[in-house]
């Protein structure tokens, strides 16, 4: 099998209204703020080369930080990828109308389990459940034929990302054991990323 190398360009959303404290209702519909709105067309400029496929997640904030890039190269394909979502570890609907500040004992309470099977209610998913997501797109943008993505994407699920590929053998366990300590991306914040691309 002949291997040769694609750049992936991993994007953090802008500054969020969860970001900076605002009540949310759900994981999904959160909009930029403002600065996030600033930020997004400041990191547009950033990104010198034409991508061949953007790609972002299916919350709103990512696509919004994507819509200036797509304005630049109205060309590029874009596709929508719900797996890069972010990790929605606690129950949706115990957070509705919640602050990021609210929320902090249940996050404690969550990441002190170390449990990675473990689902807080309907509607969360389990850390097996986010490496397996994570994973499954790694390989997708390994298997796929355009040599340069950028992907549109949030803090937890790029943290992911990145371990699995730098990391490919370490158990879930592992993982979790580390995760709140990784380094995380600042809004807009962007890695470059080599990965084998794989043809038969």
């Amino acid at each position: 099998m002949h291997t040769k190398f694609k750049v992936l360009l991993l994007v953090r959303h802008g500054q969020s209204t969860g970001n900076v404290n605002l009540p949310t209702q759900d994981h999904a519909s959160i909009p930029l703020t403002a600065l996030g709105e600033e930020q997004a067309k400041r990191l547009s400029t950033r990104i010198d080369a034409r991508p061949d496929l953007i790609v972002t997640s299916s919350f709103r904030r990512a696509q919004q930080t994507a819509e200036p890039l797509r304005e630049r190269f109205p060309d590029v394909p874009v596709e929508v990828w719900p797996e890069t979502a972010e990790f929605t570890y606690l129950s949706p609907e115990r957070c509705r109308g919640t602050r990021r500040t609210e929320r902090l004992p249940w996050v404690r309470a969550y990441w002190q389990r170390q449990e990675p099977a473990y689902c807080d209610g309907a509607g969360a998913e389990s850390f097996h459940a986010l490496v397996a997501r994570a994973r499954l797109v790694l390989q997708r943008i390994e298997e796929r034929p355009e040599e340069t993505i950028v992907l549109f994407s949030h803090g937890q699920f790029i943290s992911c990302l990145l371990d699995i590929a730098r990391h490919p053998y370490a158990t879930d366990e592992e993982r979790m054991a580390i995760f709140r300590s990784l380094p995380e991306l600042d809004n807009t914040g962007l890695i470059y990323l080599l990965l084998p691309e794989r043809d038969g």
